[in-house]
């Protein structure tokens, strides 16, 4: 299992929209079906998209750690990630909107929709999301030691939902009071958070692409 992979799942894992989705799922009856089904369908459209990233990338060659096709394409991710954490960086904080909440949980009142919002949110991969399949199959693990690596991975990159899912499972009234502050200061930083694993993980990807190009 490359340890790399597992920090870039982390930054990957920095994600306000979804921990703001979960909170609102336990506000209001049926808490266990909703925020397992939005769970599900989050990690379900992940990992998929995982296995999909895995072939591609292994049926073009662009893996290996000293391959042209395989560095160029870190480079490109990593730049792609440290322009996004300048236009981050540029942009204004929204406004709170007071009804924002409450217009989610009326919108999410079954399963079904809560499963949708999951695939939703989540079946477009983030780039650091990307960089971390491509370190796997950059590892040139077997087929089923990269799936296992990709479930790891994919584990570490859900745990911002997966907490909060056991937390709403196990205490769900005092969890939701919890959960709730803590949305309040994913509000106020969560693009400052966002910003930061961006610039890490593009630094990363972008010196290991460079090194894998002149090496």
């Amino acid at each position: 299992m490359p340890p790399q992979a597992l920090a870039l799942a982390f930054a990957a894992s920095i994600y306000p929209p979804a921990v703001a989705a979960v909170i609102a799922l336990g506000k209001s009856s049926q808490v266990r079906a909703r925020v397992v089904a939005f769970v599900a369908a989050a990690a379900l459209v992940t990992y998929t998209t995982g296995v999909l990233i895995l072939f591609v990338l292994s049926d073009v060659g662009a893996t290996g750690l000293h391959y042209a096709p395989s560095a160029a394409l870190d480079l490109a991710i990593g730049i792609l990630l440290l322009g996004l954490a300048v236009r981050l960086g540029r942009q204004r904080r929204p406004r709170a909107k007071p009804d924002g909440s409450s217009k989610m949980e009326r919108r999410l009142q079954s399963r079904r929709l809560a499963f949708l919002l999951g695939l939703t949110l989540y079946v477009l991969p983030s780039p650091i999301y990307v960089g971390a399949v491509k370190t796997i199959a950059d590892a040139r693990l077997s087929a089923s030691g990269q799936l296992v690596a990709l479930a790891v991975t994919l584990a570490v990159m859900l745990w911002l939902i997966e907490l909060p899912m056991l937390l709403l499972l196990l205490v769900p009234e005092r969890a939701s009071n919890a959960l709730e502050q803590v949305n309040v200061w994913f509000t106020q930083n969560g693009r400052r958070l966002a910003m930061l694993a961006c610039v890490g993980a593009g630094l990363y990807l972008t010196i290991k692409g460079v090194v894998g190009l002149i090496g």
